[in-house]
Order: C-alpha cells, then structure tokens, then sequence
C-alpha cells in the first residue's frame, strides 16, 4: 500500500515515541484505516508528512490563536506589506505599482501573515524567466526593475525557478512570537508548493539576495548556498531537486507523495530523490 505507511513507518517519519503517536491517533490529528480483512491500521502518507512538516518547523497549527497564513490580494494587504518592507528595508522596497502589476500576471506569489487582523510578516515568491534570474543575481538589475511580463504565471505541467524577492517578520512583536510567525509563513508556504505539486508545477530552485544580519540567518537556516555578494548583499541558491538541506528534502517528499496518489497528474520526468 504505497500510499499508506504503517504504524512503526508512521512514528519514524514523526520522530516520536508510540505513546504519542497513539495520542494522536486517539486525538484524530492522524487518520487511522483499517483494510477489509486486515486487523493492522494504515496512516495516509500525506497527513504523516504534513504532520511532519509542521513538527519539523515546531508549528502546532491554530488559528483559534489568532494566527493566518492567507494570500496578499487586497489593497489594504497590498499596503500593509509595503508598509512593513518598508519599515523594515527603507527605501531599497518594490512599490506599491510595482506589487500590483506582478499580482496581476501572477496572483499567486504574495503571502501574508495576520495576526488578530494585524499584518504581522509576508514573503514574496517570484517566477521569473531564467536569463532574468541571472541577470537578479549578478546585480544587474534590481528587484523592482523586473516587469510584470518577465513575471510567468504558474501553468499545470511545469517547472519554473523562482526568486524569494523579500520575507520579514515585525519587529514590533516580542521574539517568540515573531519566531511563531516566521515557522507559519514556511510552513505556509510548504502547503502551497503542494497545491502546485498537484498540478504538477515543480519549482526547481530558488534563489535569493540579502543584506542584513536577519535575512542572511534565514536563508542559511533553510539550507540555501551563498553563491557570491553583490556588494553588500550575499547572494543564495537552493536547488531542491539536488540539495540534502532539511527544506528540499521535505520539498521532494511532497513531490513524492503527490506523485504516488495521482501518478496521471505527473507528466514531466524529474528525479526526486
């Protein structure tokens, strides 16, 4: 049953002790089937691996707390985030114009993160052609240069490379529960790269810039290479189909997991590993 793991397989992926895991099951966080004929639960791979993920970045989901992972689509969370960049970055921020026109060749790139209605973090997943990527990379042209019809949209049957053009956390909040809204916003993010993996759009690698001490640490945590600095900004790539860093690993995981549910959906070759 190539879909399901078993209890013992269940508990290795999670990491955790019997009891726990039982607790959870008793709990209904994680689903138990029987088989006709068959005295042994099964647990659906993509609710272990989902459970996995939220451990692995010490996220318990609740949004009773006041916490949403949600995407940017209005003016007002439009301005919100331009504001909070800008606080954040100074004037080295894309405008208002500039947001509005990638969300409108691809409205699928902006997420936010609100927290009892207050826009508390976001990030910014760009698609863009290759040779424009390069040209982000070698600081040939900045992130607010890039035009809305070098931006691609996300088209089912693909694969595509993406820029991370920004991500920050408020600083108006105390330390821990900023941590809180950084782990939602990657974990957010997992969950949306899933709902590409089931249109069969895979991001074959990120890349990225950053210049301050907080961004360098984020993106050192999720395993990205420094290539090289633009100044001063230190320049980072994540291959996730080749990379062993916790994030490409869990990215290939949901890869796999999509892949083994709806094989028909998979028409491009791609080694996942």
């Amino acid at each position: 049953m190539k879909n399901y793991y078993t209890a013992k397989e269940a508990r290795q992926r999670l990491g955790i002790e019997e009891g726990k895991f039982f607790y959870l099951v008793k709990t209904k966080r994680i689903k138990r089937i029987t088989p006709p004929g068959k005295n042994q639960g099964v647990y659906p791979k993509t609710e272990v691996d989902r459970l996995a993920r939220e451990m692995l970045t010490f996220l318990t989901y609740d949004e009773s707390q006041g916490i949403q992972f949600m995407k940017a689509k209005t003016q007002e969370d439009i301005q919100e985030e331009y504001n909070l960049a800008s606080m954040m970055f100074g004037h080295a921020v894309h405008d208002i114009a500039t947001r509005k026109a990638w969300l409108s060749k691809n409205p699928d790139i902006d997420f936010i993160i609100r927290d009892h209605g207050n826009l508390v973090a976001f990030i910014n997943v760009l698609p863009v052609e290759h040779e424009t990527i390069m040209q982000f990379m070698r600081g040939e042209i900045r992130g607010w240069e890039i035009p809305a019809t070098y931006v691609l949209p996300y088209t089912p049957n693909s694969q595509v490379e993406c820029i991370l053009m920004g991500m920050a956390t408020t600083p108006e909040a105390e330390p821990t529960r900023r941590s809180h809204y950084g782990r939602r916003l990657i974990n957010g993010l997992f969950y949306f790269l899933e709902e590409l993996a089931e249109q069969n759009i895979i991001i074959t690698k990120f890349y990225g810039t950053s210049s301050t001490p907080t961004g360098i640490a984020i993106m050192r945590n999720a395993g990205f290479n420094e290539t090289g600095k633009i100044g001063k900004r230190v320049t980072f790539e994540l291959d996730t189909m080749t990379s062993d860093t916790w994030t490409a690993r869990e990215y290939r995981a949901i890869l796999e997991a999509v892949k083994n549910q709806m094989p028909s959906r998979f028409k491009i070759e791609h080694k996942v590993t």
